[in-house]
């Protein structure tokens, strides 16, 4: 599968033969000569971040050691295109240069030609990104929009005074504001999640999982419309209830859905999972994070998105009064304590898988004393804890620079991977 190579979940190689127009061999870590010598290319890591244009640092070592045998750093490119070259110092460390060319994801892999008589070896493809800041890149139709208003001390909204998007005084838009988020979704407990394909159908693809119930559904919108551009491939398992988490016991109403779908998570390579879901979820913190744990394991790098607070009735109704002024609406507020009752069972699973990355909702929808339903301007909830599309796009950017974080490190610890 492009665009997982670098990921220890089989310890394999990818063959050269998964990437279109290459030759049938395998671009794995090591060949073995006739006299059985083993040459490997190893701890490759990537050190630089930016966008498109900005530069990327291959260090590595080509063992056995030998002082000025020759090596490649390749771009796939429809074809391996080589981008530098160089030779080893005496222990076999090598240093090899590239410059990113587009936004997103792509694959580079480092190869140590034959050489005094010993054999090829290459290291396995490694996705490196250009993604620079993604507030830039996504940026909401207008600035200081939605999640901006609320994090970016610079942000002014007062030009927008009079406006509220969507308007929720009129008519049902607000509560229909959902961007085709339920598309790919069911309710049923007994049968498979639903997996949906979005984005990127290029081989160099960054594999990357969206999991959850309904609050993930709601994520999908702005992440589906995002992944093509980042060089994404999306997949989606959005379904009613039964959180991932381990499977528990088998009368469990949701063991066979909860073991079915980390079974595929397990076994589907992803660069990326982002898990999500209602605060009211009947999955324990405990079984939660069990599951991230193991998908930890992977080497994926997991995203877990706090659920965003539970307005009341009271609430939502004063920001849906039809003769309300916008003024009246923007007032609208309950207590940031009641609001984020029940606790988030995500974040208390969060801390117990430490590797986990955490994005925190909360932060972009509240105040330190109270939460409100318009945010930025944006209508930011369709019903009671539901969020809506307009709100989804507006905070996608914070969400995903940590992800971009959180790859960078992984590629300079030699992961293979690098934002």
């Amino acid at each position: 599968m492009a665009g997982a190579a670098a990921r220890p979940t089989t310890g394999a190689p990818r063959p050269v033969s998964a990437f279109p127009g290459t030759a049938p061999a395998v671009a794995g870590p090591a060949l073995v000569t006739s006299l059985g010598e083993v040459r490997t290319v190893a701890d490759v890591a990537v050190t630089g971040s930016g966008g498109p244009g900005t530069g990327r640092t291959f260090t590595g070592r080509v063992l056995p050691a030998a002082h000025g045998a020759p090596v490649t750093l390749e771009h796939w490119a429809g074809t391996w295109r080589t981008v530098d070259e160089a030779t080893t110092g005496p222990d076999g460390a090598f240093v090899l240069h590239a410059v990113t060319e587009r936004l997103g994801n792509a694959q580079y892999r480092v190869t140590a030609p034959a050489w005094l008589g010993r054999p090829d070896a290459s290291s396995p493809a490694l996705d490196v990104g250009a993604y620079g800041d993604l507030r830039d890149v996504l940026p909401p139709d207008e600035p200081c929009l939605g999640a901006a208003a609320t994090v970016e001390p610079t942000c002014d909204d007062s030009a927008r005074t009079g406006r509220i998007r969507p308007d929720p005084r009129r008519g049902v838009g607000w509560h229909r504001d959902t961007d085709g988020a339920f598309t790919c979704f069911h309710g049923e407990t007994d049968v498979p999640v639903e997996r949906c394909t979005y984005g990127s159908g290029r081989p160099d693809a960054l594999h990357v999982a969206l999991v959850g119930d309904s609050h993930a559904a709601m994520v999908l919108p702005a992440l589906r419309d995002a992944a093509p551009l980042l060089n994404w491939q999306l997949d989606s398992y959005a379904a009613a209830r039964c959180l991932l988490a381990d499977p528990g016991p088998v009368e469990d109403e949701c063991h066979f859905r909860r073991g079915d779908l980390l079974r595929r998570l397990l076994g589907g390579r992803y660069d990326v999972v982002i898990l999500t879901g209602y605060r009211q979820t009947a999955a324990a913190p405990e079984a939660i994070a069990l599951a991230l744990r193991r998908l930890l394991g992977t080497g994926a790098v997991v995203l877990v998105v706090g659920d965003g607070p539970k307005l009341d009735d009271a609430t939502l109704a004063c920001a849906t009064t039809p003769t309300a002024t916008v003024d009246e609406v923007l007032a609208c507020a309950m207590p940031r304590a009641a609001a984020l009752q029940p606790s988030d069972p995500l974040l208390a699973a969060h801390a117990l898988a430490p590797g986990t990355v955490l994005a925190d909702t909360v932060a972009h929808m509240c105040s330190p004393t109270d939460c409100r339903p318009v945010v930025g301007h944006v209508m930011a909830y369709r019903d009671l804890h539901h969020a809506t599309a307009t709100f989804g796009r507006s905070v996608l950017p914070y969400r995903l620079n940590l992800v971009v974080d959180a790859l960078e490190e992984r590629a300079a610890r030699g992961g293979g991977m690098v934002g």
